[in-house]
């Protein structure tokens, strides 16, 4: 096999050719490496976090956001609305979140007629183990966002033998970017 590489000016080793023509015949592509979301590459991209017993379910809820997207076209770019927001269990501590996106298209006249929307529809996978960091898989990178403090402590003294402690949880912003995508996230703590 004498094989000559004109504008490198190698010759491979048969073992380089057999390992390519193994990755090419299996349908690996280096996009098709950063898009496997199965519970497996999943578990090994956040494998730095994961721990031998997962933790009990999230103790957040995802409340509200938006999204400012940059599609080129002015119409359908802007801040589009997160109208279902879906939270699924995939493998120990790992969630997809799934966001359904809407903007209004503009009108050019008075109607009364139903409006249009543009719609957008993202899937990002994200690891949390009830602690201080989430971290969002986008793309191939890994984004860490900090929870902040979870809940307040509030002591009334009403008098000098009664009082009250009311615990009140937190409404955190959640801010990340994807590509030319802004992603913003409410997310109340249970």
């Amino acid at each position: 096999m004498d094989v000559f590489l004109p504008r490198i000016g190698l010759r491979p080793s048969r073992t380089g050719l057999l390992f390519l023509m193994l990755l090419l015949l299996t349908g690996w592509t280096p996009a098709r490496a950063e898009t496997d979301n199965s519970p497996q590459a999943l578990e090994r991209f956040f494998s730095s976090r994961t721990k031998t017993l997962p933790s009990p379910g999230i103790d957040f809820t995802v409340t509200a956001g938006f999204a400012v997207l940059q599609t080129g076209n002015p119409d359908s770019s802007g801040r589009y609305a997160m109208t279902s927001i879906n939270v699924t269990n995939v493998a120990a501590n790992i969630y997809r979140l799934d966001l359904q996106l809407e903007k209004p298209q503009p009108r050019e006249t008075l109607s009364f007629q139903q409006p249009s929307f543009y719609t957008e529809q993202r899937t990002y996978y994200f690891w949390y183990a009830n602690g201080r960091d989430i971290i969002f898989k986008v793309g191939g990178k890994r984004v860490t966002l900090p929870t902040g403090r979870k809940d307040v402590l509030r002591v009334d003294i009403h008098s000098p033998d009664t009082y009250t402690i009311d615990r009140e949880t937190m409404l955190h912003n959640l801010t990340f970017n994807d590509g030319a995508t802004q992603i913003v996230l409410q997310i109340r703590f249970k």
